[in-house]
């Protein structure tokens, strides 16, 4: 009798064993489905650089259910291993997301507010932060300049159909001079707001599992290196003005304050190297000139141009007008 009981205990064990790792497989294979019944089309993921190098990712895309069961959640994989998820919406209103940390990437799982049904559609967005896309500064021989890589991998966990991804440089950061390809791939097209460079990419389709890499190397000069320097040469200019104004005024001081008053103000504006270089291709081609014809006069991206042009142009050194659908570049300096 008690054989009979422990014979049936260890029956009813197997079954419940059974039974869970059945139960397990279907879930398993539940959710593996919704992942490939997910379509993300558009899709577009903003890294926006910080020098305290983390990087802020900017993340929205529709997702669209092409299967014939319920989607409750969206996945997303992202290539660090220290993600922070700032906020999370879908259709504009708040929801829930979590992350899971697996041993190379991260994956962050949306929670949909009601489950898309088949064809229906939801958008999604991610504001997430993350601390290990970008390199430790490094300098070379000038160490008043630092130089550091960005570097990020995207593998879509469903299909990412329209994917367009934009990476913007720190404030004032540049490309790096020191490598030979500082963009990797070649950016479809670039822009700046006049304090930060940007690089936009665009895939009309990333089957899931593929892989696509940018990596963006980029520099900025180092403040505190910059502060002391430019104390030390304003310190050296204060005391050859001091020394030049002494004997001016000792020497022919009547006269120059006449001429001074004369003239009635005196108004200063200075330029840098690569200012004055684009200045002067300016009055090469006669005070005018059609704004992508300064491109392929520099050793420089379009978006440095496009900088060093909004510096002018602010402290009024150049006007650039509307004629059809270009700009033309015309000095106001006399």
């Amino acid at each position: 009798m008690w054989c009979l009981t422990v014979r049936r205990l260890v029956l009813a064990m197997a079954a419940l064993v059974l039974t869970s790792m059945l139960f397990l497989s279907v879930q398993g294979d539940t959710q593996l489905a919704q992942m490939e019944d997910v379509l993300l089309d558009p899709i577009e993921i903003k890294a926006t650089m910080l020098l305290d190098g983390t990087t802020t990712l900017n993340l929205r895309a529709r997702a669209i259910n092409q299967g014939s069961t319920s989607v409750t959640n969206v996945s997303f994989r992202i290539d660090s291993l220290n993600v922070a998820i700032l906020d999370s919406l879908v259709d504009s209103e708040l929801t829930s997301a979590t992350s899971i940390l697996q041993s190379r990437y991260t994956e962050v799982v949306v929670s949909l507010p009601s489950p898309l049904e088949e064809n229906e559609s939801a958008w999604v967005e991610l504001t997430l932060k993350a601390s290990d896309f970008q390199t430790e500064p490094h300098t070379l021989l000038d160490p008043s300049v630092s130089y550091v890589d960005f570097n990020l991998y995207v593998r879509p966990m469903s299909e990412y159909a329209n994917f367009t991804f934009t990476a913007v440089l720190p404030q004032d950061a540049v490309l790096s001079r020191e490598s030979v390809v500082p963009l990797f791939p070649a950016a479809d097209s670039n822009y700046t707001d006049g304090a930060s460079m940007a690089f936009i990419w665009f895939y009309d389709s990333i089957q899931a599992g593929q892989e696509r890499a940018f990596i963006v190397k980029f520099q900025y000069l180092n403040s505190s290196s910059v502060f002391i320097g430019s104390f030390l040469l304003e310190a050296i200019g204060i005391a050859i003005l001091g020394l030049i104004g002494g004997s001016a005024i000792t020497l022919g001081g009547p006269r120059i304050y006449h001429r001074i008053k004369r003239i009635g103000s005196v108004k200063f504006v200075g330029v840098t190297s690569e200012e004055e270089e684009v200045l002067d291709v300016i009055r090469r081609k006669g005070g005018s000139c059609p704004q992508k014809d300064l491109y392929t006069e520099f050793n420089m991206s379009q978006a440095k141009v496009s900088l060093i042009l909004n510096n002018l142009e602010e402290r009024g050194l150049v006007r650039r007008f509307k004629d059809g659908r270009e700009n033309v570049v015309h000095i106001m300096e006399d």
